[in-house]
C-alpha cells in the first residue's frame, strides 16, 4: 500500500472522510484556501528553478491572484480577500531570496519505504547553509503554528527526513515552516529521538489504518468541517 502524511492525517481528521476518498475514490472539492497555497507555490518553485526573477514575484502574484481566487475568501461570515492579497503582496515585497539558503531541490517529490508499505511526499524546499548543512523548509498558507500544534505538525517535516537522509546519507540539520501569510519562518532543531517516534506513529496509524471497519465522521472541528474538507457540501453527517 502507498500512504502519504495527508493520508495519514486525514484518517485522523475525519475517518469517513478519509474513507469517501480513499476508500471509495470519490472525487471531492478543493478550497480556496488550498487555492491560495497553491498560487504561492508555485510562484516560489518557479523562482527556486530560475523560471522567474526577484523583482517578477510581486507582479506574478498580483495578476495570478484574481484567476487563482475566482470568489471571496470567507470564514466564519467575513470576507478576508483583500488580507490574503495584501499579504501575498507584503510576503513577496519583502523577500529577497531563501533566507541566505542556497536551494538544492525545489518541490522534490520521493517515494522510500516505510515498514511493508511505500511512503511518498514532495518536499517544497530542500536547501543547504553555509556550512553544508541540510535544512528542509514547508511552505505554508496558515497562521503560526501553537506550540501543541507545532509539534504534531512537524511530523510531516520529521517524516520528509527519512527521504533526505535515504539521499544524501544525513539527516537535515534544521527543519522550517514558511508560513508566507504571516511573512514568519517556524525553525526546528531536528531531533532524532522525536524522527524514531514519529516512524512509529506512522506504523501504527497504518496499522490502524488497516484494521479499521468503521469508519465514522468526526463533527468535533467545525473548521475543518464548513471550510476544508474535500465533502463539505455533500456529508450527510454535517451538523
Amino acid at each position: 500500500m502507498q500512504y502519504s502524511y495527508s493520508k495519514l492525517t486525514s484518517f485522523y481528521e475525519c475517518p469517513y472522510a478519509f474513507y469517501r476518498n480513499y476508500q471509495k475514490h470519490e472525487r471531492g472539492e478543493s478550497n480556496l484556501f488550498a487555492s491560495y497555497g497553491i498560487l504561492v507555490h508555485s510562484i516560489l518553485e518557479r523562482y527556486a528553478k530560475g523560471e522567474l526573477n526577484l523583482e517578477d514575484l510581486v507582479d506574478e502574484f498580483t495578476s495570478s491572484f484574481e484567476m487563482s481566487i475566482n470568489e471571496p475568501i470567507i470564514m466564519f461570515g467575513k470576507d478576508l480577500t483583500d488580507s490574503y492579497f495584501d499579504k501575498g503582496v507584503t510576503f513577496f515585497s519583502n523577500f529577497n531570496g531563501f533566507w541566505g539558503l542556497k536551494p538544492l531541490e525545489s518541490e522534490y517529490k520521493f517515494e522510500i519505504e516505510l515498514g511493508n508499505n511505500t511512503f511518498v511526499g514532495i518536499i517544497d524546499l530542500v536547501a543547504e547553509d553555509d556550512k553544508g548543512n541540510i535544512i528542509i523548509i514547508d511552505h505554508k498558507s496558515s497562521s503560526k503554528f501553537s506550540k501543541k500544534d507545532l509539534k504534531s505538525k512537524s511530523k510531516q517535516l520529521y517524516l520528509y527526513s527519512k527521504a533526505i537522509y535515504d539521499k544524501y546519507g544525513k539527516f537535515p540539520k534544521e527543519l522550517w515552516f514558511n508560513h508566507f501569510k504571516n511573512d514568519y519562518r517556524e525553525k526546528m532543531e531536528f531531533d532524532k529521538a522525536f524522527y524514531e517516534d514519529t516512524i512509529q506513529w506512522a506504523l501504527d496509524t497504518i496499522e490502524a489504518i488497516e484494521a479499521c471497519m468503521d469508519f465514522d465522521p468526526n463533527n468535533n472541528d467545525k473548521f475543518y468541517c464548513g471550510y476544508l474538507c474535500d465533502y463539505r457540501n455533500s456529508c450527510e453527517y454535517k451538523q
